[in-house]
C-alpha cells in the first residue's frame, strides 16, 4: 500500500507503508499539486496564506452542531467533507478523538472503495478530484472557568514526508443562540484566518501551511 500523510481536523490520513518511488513521482509531476512550494514548503510551522494558492489543492470543510445537551455532555455532530484529495493507492483516515462515536460514509467521488474499519475510514484507488464526507459525534466542546465553554478542533495539517503544504479548511459551528454567546476565538481574525460571526453561527475560512488548532469560545447565558 502506499499512501501520503495527512491529519485532517483530528482524522490522520496515513498508509501502511512508505510510498513507492512510482507513487512519489506521479504525485509530484501532477499538474493538480502544488509543485512551487516544493522548495519552499513549511516544516510544521504555522503561517497564514494571505493569497490562496494557484493550484488546486486538497480543502476541507467542516459542519459542526453544537446543542443543548453538548453544554452537560460534551458532545457535538459533526460532518466533514475532503476534497481535490490527492491521488493514491490506498490510505486510511484514523481518526484519533479522545471520545467519538457513529462514525459513518455519507459520500464518496473518485475513490472506488471506502468503509469504515474502527475508528477509521479506509480508501482504496484514490483518483484525482476526489471526495469524502463522513459524519460522527465527538466530545470536543469543553467547560472552562465559570459559564465559558470552549470548542477544541485540530490539528489540521497537510504533510507529505517532511514538509507541510498548503490546505484549505472552512469551519461553519452552529449553536443554540438563546443559551450560547460566541466571546472569542484562537486564533483571532486575521489576513488568511477569517472569522465571521452570525446570531447563531461562527464561520472560518484559512489557508495555510503548517499545523493549525482552532478554539471558539462561548458564554452560557441561560442555563
Amino acid at each position: 500500500m502506499t499512501g501520503i500523510l495527512f491529519c485532517l481536523a483530528v482524522p490522520v490520513w496515513a498508509s501502511s507503508g512508505e510510498p513507492s518511488a512510482e507513487a512519489l513521482e506521479q504525485w509530484f509531476e501532477s499538474d493538480e499539486q502544488v509543485l512551487p512550494y516544493v522548495d519552499d514548503v513549511s516544516e510544521g510551522e504555522l503561517r497564514f496564506l494571505v493569497k490562496p494558492p494557484d493550484k488546486r489543492t486538497t480543502s476541507i470543510s467542516n459542519k459542526i452542531d453544537i446543542l443543548n445537551t453538548s453544554i452537560e455532555s460534551g458532545w457535538v455532530d459533526i460532518e466533514q467533507c475532503y476534497g481535490d484529495l490527492d491521488p493514491i493507492d490506498a490510505v486510511e483516515v484514523v481518526y484519533r478523538y479522545h471520545n467519538m462515536r457513529n462514525l459513518k460514509i455519507l459520500s464518496t467521488e473518485n475513490i472506488k472503495k471506502a468503509w469504515v474499519e474502527q475508528q477509521s475510514v479506509q480508501l482504496n484507488e484514490v483518483e484525482k478530484g476526489a471526495k469524502l464526507c463522513v459524519s460522527l459525534q465527538a466530545q470536543i466542546f469543553y467547560k472552562q472557568d465559570g459559564k465559558s465553554f470552549a470548542l477544541r478542533n485540530g490539528p489540521f495539517e497537510r504533510k507529505f514526508l517532511d514538509g507541510y503544504f498548503p490546505l484549505h479548511v472552512k469551519l461553519r459551528v452552529f449553536f443554540p443562540e438563546k443559551s450560547l454567546r460566541f466571546t472569542d476565538s484562537k486564533p483571532a481574525a486575521t489576513p488568511g484566518f477569517t472569522v465571521r460571526r452570525n446570531a447563531s453561527s461562527i464561520e472560518i475560512d484559512t489557508w495555510f501551511e503548517g499545523k493549525l488548532t482552532t478554539e471558539l469560545f462561548f458564554e452560557v447565558i441561560n442555563h
